[in-house]
């Protein structure tokens, strides 16, 4: 494995998410320091990224966030990380909707008229609804005052400890154990603790401070960013690049370097290339956003010095264990939900009035029959009209899944993929059940599990909230003390509390105590004096060396919606056939593309404008002469060098990585062991006689019965009736995702073993 020059930075991040980023950005416009974040993921922003297909967009863990009212400490803080250049738009003044059998409530943005609608549901408990309300602000303070005393220095830290020893006993039950005493109704009970899925852990395990800190966040309603999740991320970027940081993805931390009793950097495997290599980052500070478990089990040594001095820590990350996890059904659809009178509030669905019982409700979702999921709809959040989209999400028990753990990604086989058609059918039928038509909008849909999750942002087993928040978690002080280890700190939701907020402010204390004793009052001067950054172009001119400049010097029509671009950078690049650019095709907006050709300083991409997104209204204004932003090249889709039988399958600009593949497979004069199967849906369609080096092809045309020359149908079609020897075949697919989600469901009942798709 290839070994590169170490890197000197001042500070070093581990993992792009709301907590990394927020510590990041903190050192570099507060402390004026040289920050590197590093992600594993090829995206920028943990839990807060999107992925889109076919120009739609889903948020893969941001679904809504509160506190976000103007003035409020939270929007503060997003205005001073992003240079407020995050918008928000505000969700329906009743924005949760409660249903369960024969009855449906809705949650407004407004605490006096939730409580009164309660109190007219449930008259019999008015007095207990009134409390409740005292009790969710009390327990909600005692918990974010805990905060407060990890990074206030003494003797104001130990004024608020006394304090808070008056409040901990309260705050400290369950939140099932609260409700049992303060509430009679099973029903009352059941819609009180309906969002804690907003938490993951059930009633009789989370703590009541936990439950009330969630519903306080949610008392003046729900906001979500203009433009998706995915902006988060790329506006606080900016802000680190201007202060000579950077982030850097597909880059995989396998541990924190210690010297004597300190950091001194990380080790990481950089998987930008066909082949990782092994790179080393120097810095005296390395801030963890990883989660507690995966930085003091395995990116630390756990045995001799270091293992002794977090010995502690480990006992209580493994007593504590992880949360839960969820299965995800992403839904486009051909019509806005408004048809259906949804104007982008959450639905809350549910077939029975208790929470409690994960082994049961996670049975009912694998035998496909959920009795529990909760709905959202991103793209009327966001407000972007072009595309219409949907999320059924349900909690499950993460370990269902372990039998494929260790499996790749898109290749878990033939019981897997039919486990997920159960459950994505069962979580829509139910939808279809309480919001009906709903069934009837859906053109395309695919299922994410707990093993996307792990792959993805290496929580372990997918537990996507960290640690449980039980009592015993907020008991224990070890988790929010400093890192024994000198020059580390630990930041996110683990080392904080649950959510995008809880997570941002585990940034918060981690960048807090690096800067010193009243490095919090440094902070909370900084954001609400509100210099977070120079005004910096919304073309993102000051950036790290990551991204390049890259000037368009030839734009060709192949069809009406598909167009070539060339374009030319200062520098000579390598790239591997299969390898893929991003580039910036509008404000804080990134695409992903194949490069379907390069040489020297220039590279060619194939650019559909068909489905009208962000990316298609670049292709189509972009001229020669005018620039953009790029980084490249990325990716590990690449051919296989043997003597097996070569089947190419793509659609459109799917096409695109097999292009340089099949000029390598020509220079070594093994074209010949290939074929190409090309589908599309008109004649015009057809792109293939555009390019010289090509295997034996086959054109695929579903929708023209004149067109001569071709097979009339599918690729999929082909592809059924395909005679090959699963052992000694290759396949690769590129296109429309419908295409290759069916193109793996065909290759896996075929016992197909090397099924190779691009990953974006």
């Amino acid at each position: 494995m290839q070994k590169i020059m170490a890197e000197e930075w001042d500070a070093i991040v581990i993992g792009s998410g709301i907590g990394g980023m927020t510590a990041a950005t903190l050192l570099a416009q507060v402390g004026n320091m040289r920050v590197l974040v590093l992600e594993k993921h090829s995206e920028r922003g943990g839990l807060t990224h999107t992925f889109r297909r076919d120009g739609a967009s889903w948020d893969v863990g941001v679904h809504y966030i509160g506190d976000m009212q103007p003035g409020s400490h939270v929007r503060g803080l997003f205005d001073f990380l992003s240079g407020k250049a995050l918008t928000w738009n505000p969700m329906p003044a009743d924005f949760e909707r409660f249903i369960y059998p024969g009855l449906k409530l809705a949650q407004p943005s407004n605490p006096k008229q939730y409580e009164d609608r309660l109190i007219k549901r449930f008259p019999d408990e008015a007095a207990a609804i009134r409390r409740y309300f005292v009790d969710v602000m009390a327990a909600a303070n005692w918990l974010s005052s805990g905060t407060f005393q990890a990074v206030l220095p003494w003797p104001l830290s130990f004024l608020l400890s006394q304090w808070r020893r008056f409040g901990s006993q309260k705050a400290m039950q369950t939140t099932g154990e609260y409700l049992n005493r303060q509430f009679v109704s099973a029903e009352l009970k059941a819609v009180l603790a309906s969002q804690w899925g907003d938490y993951g852990v059930p009633p009789n395990e989370s703590a009541f401070a936990l439950h009330a800190t969630v519903v306080r966040h949610y008392l003046h309603g729900a906001w979500f960013p203009c433009g998706g999740a995915s902006r988060i991320a790329r506006t606080f970027e900016v802000g680190v690049e201007a202060h000579g940081g950077a982030v850097k993805v597909c880059q995989e931390v396998t541990c924190v370097l210690i010297e004597g009793s300190r950091v001194v950097g990380v080790k990481a495997l950089d998987g930008r290339g066909v082949k990782r290599r092994e790179v080393v980052y120097h810095a005296p500070i390395v801030i963890s956003n990883a989660g507690a478990g995966p930085t003091y089990n395995t990116l630390l040594p756990t045995t001799g010095e270091i293992g002794r001095q977090t010995a502690e820590i480990r006992r209580v990350i493994d007593l504590l264990s992880d949360g839960i996890s969820a299965v995800v059904v992403y839904l486009r659809l051909e019509k806005p939900v408004t048809t259906l009178g949804i104007h982008g509030e959450n639905y809350w669905i549910n077939t029975t009035f208790n929470h409690n019982d994960i082994d049961a409700q996670t049975a009912a979702i694998l035998e496909g029959k959920p009795q529990h999921a909760y709905m959202s709809f991103p793209s009327a959040k966001s407000g972007d009209e072009r595309f219409h989209t949907a999320e059924i999400i349900a909690l499950i028990k993460p370990e269902v899944f372990s039998s494929w753990r260790g499996t790749m990604h898109g290749a878990r086989g033939t019981q897997y993929i039919q486990l997920k058609q159960r459950i994505s059918q069962g979580l829509i039928d139910l939808a279809e059940t309480y919001v009906p038509g709903i069934k009837a909008l859906v053109h395309y849909f695919e299922v994410s599990t707990p093993l996307s999750v792990e792959d993805f942002t290496s929580h372990t087993t997918g537990a996507f909230y960290g640690l449980k928040g039980t009592p015993k978690r907020y008991s224990s002080s070890v988790l929010s003390a400093p890192s024994p280890i000198a020059g580390l700190y630990l930041s996110g939701c683990d080392a904080c509390n649950l959510g995008v907020t809880g997570a941002m402010m585990g940034g918060v204390v981690a960048a807090s105590r690096i800067f010193g004793p009243l490095g919090f009052f440094r902070v909370m001067r900084a954001v609400r004096r509100g210099k977070s950054r120079m005004e910096i172009p919304v073309t993102e001119t000051l950036s790290s060396h990551e991204k390049k400049c890259a000037r368009l010097v030839s734009k060709n029509a192949l069809t009406e919606f598909i167009w070539r671009l060339e374009f030319e950078l200062d520098e000579s690049i390598h790239c591997a056939p299969g390898q893929y650019a991003m580039v910036l095709v509008a404000p804080y907006e990134w695409r992903y593309y194949s490069i379907a050709g390069i040489e020297g300083k220039r590279f060619t991409l194939l650019v559909s404008t068909r489905t009208g997104g962000d990316g298609s209204i670049f292709a189509r204004g972009i001229q020669p002469g005018q620039e953009t932003k790029v980084e490249l090249p990325y990716g590990s889709f690449q051919l296989q060098r043997n003597t097996h039988r070569k089947v190419f399958v793509a659609t459109g600009t799917g096409i695109a990585p097999f292009l340089p593949m099949f000029e390598a497979l020509a220079s070594s004069s093994e074209l010949e062991s290939a074929e190409l199967l090309f589908g599309c849906y008109h004649a015009e369609d057809d792109i293939t006689h555009n390019f010289e080096t090509l295997p034996r092809t086959t054109v695929c045309v579903d929708g023209d019965p004149s067109a001569r020359g071709v097979f009339h149908g599918r690729v999929t079609d082909i592809l059924t009736d395909l005679k090959f020897d699963p052992a000694t075949t290759d396949f690769y697919i590129c296109g429309i995702p419908a295409m290759m989600d069916s193109c793996r469901t065909i290759l896996a009942h075929a016992a197909a073993t090397q099924v190779l798709t691009e990953p974006f």
